[in-house]
């Protein structure tokens, strides 16, 4: 994978993810991948955290639709619109993340809660 454009991997990304595939999505991660900073309240740091935190979603009942994926030289945005069920006691709400690639795999993903800064950091290197 490491010789993928990062536009063949933004199509892998949301091929994964549009079709709810945790072990394609998971296959596209790196090892070490890390999501979320170190004051996030569940950060994830491992390719298995990420494909977890995912997975608890989805079981909850969170649905996730693929609103657009960009690439640029600070990687790969991934742009989603989550709904939760009635009752989840969660908003719905567009969430941007930042995938920042390494040898071909993604090795971090940051989130950001508006798109202005989300797509500030995707143009800048």
């Amino acid at each position: 994978m490491a010789s993928d454009t990062l536009e063949v991997l933004a199509a892998r990304l949301r091929d994964a993810l549009v079709s709810h595939d945790l072990g394609r999505f998971g296959a596209l991660l790196a090892d070490d991948a890390r999501w979320g900073d170190d004051e996030a309240a569940h950060p994830c740091r491992s390719r298995e955290e990420v494909v977890a935190t995912f997975r608890r979603a989805i079981d909850s009942g969170a649905s996730g639709e693929v609103v657009g994926v960009r690439t640029g030289p600070g990687g790969i945005l991934l742009e989603l619109r989550v709904r939760w069920p009635p009752g989840a006691g969660r908003p719905d709400r567009d969430v941007f993340h930042l995938c920042r690639v390494r040898e071909g795999r993604i090795s971090e993903i940051e989130p950001f809660a508006e798109r202005a800064a989300a797509q500030a950091a995707l143009a800048a290197r």
